[in-house]
């Protein structure tokens, strides 16, 4: 009896093991995992930096649900935290996702902390495989209060798998997914129009992202320069 339960106990283990290998991820699947940026502008200038710590990795409701700690600092007294915040990622089938929040300014968030707001996201997603030429699928946040003072809207457009390229940072060299998009952000009546190029390599996110304003001009660079593991 002892045989046929062992058996049956592996059979479930490397049944739940090929389901959890259905979605690629884009961040470490390991908690404690901390990943370390460092953000300048296009002269070179260090402006902020930051990392993000995987926290928990939870099954709800049929998905993988990853939580990490995003800590700023500032780049002149690196004990000085200026801000933290807390990103989603999930795994849903075969898809993986990132919380569209991650594209709003937490700090006018937490303005509005304690006013009532409706908030409507299309989360952003990656397939299980990406492969140089594929478009992506849109994704957008709106944000809405209650009084109707104010609404903020994000829509990332036109993403694109552009090439399979080897970058290299301070944190080593890897072969990444180049990935071209349009942001369009609208605050009130206020429209800023920015876009983004961003190198990913699974089981860790962002290698490298490059971002531009309206006139085409770049406008900063964010690079991974540490990979500290648990």
């Amino acid at each position: 009896m002892k045989k046929y339960f062992s058996l049956f106990a592996l059979i479930i283990f490397f049944s739940l093991n090929a389901l959890s290998q259905d979605c690629t991820l884009f961040i470490p699947g390991d908690v404690g995992t901390e990943l370390h940026y460092e953000i300048r502008n296009a002269k070179g200038k260090l402006q902020s930096v930051y990392s993000q710590k995987v926290i928990s990795i939870k099954e709800n409701a049929g998905e993988t649900v990853f939580e990490l700690l995003q800590t700023h600092k500032d780049p002149k007294k690196p004990e000085k935290i200026i801000l933290q915040d807390t990103i989603g990622f999930r795994c849903k089938g075969n898809e993986f996702y990132i919380d569209m929040e991650k594209y709003l300014d937490q700090k006018q968030l937490k303005g509005f902390k304690n006013m009532e707001i409706k908030m409507t996201t299309n989360d952003l997603m990656y397939p299980s495989k990406l492969s140089p030429g594929m478009n992506l699928k849109d994704g957008s946040i709106s944000i809405e209060l209650a009084s109707d003072l104010m609404s903020m809207t994000t829509n990332i457009v036109n993403r694109k798998v552009e090439a399979l390229e080897n970058i290299t940072t301070p944190a080593g060299s890897f072969d990444c997914y180049k990935i071209s998009e349009d942001v369009k952000s609208k605050i009130g009546f206020l429209k800023v129009n920015i876009s983004n190029v961003t190198w990913i390599i699974q089981d860790i996110g962002t290698i490298r992202s490059e971002s531009y304003n309206k006139k085409g001009k770049l406008d900063t660079v964010t690079e991974l320069v540490k990979i500290v593991r648990n």
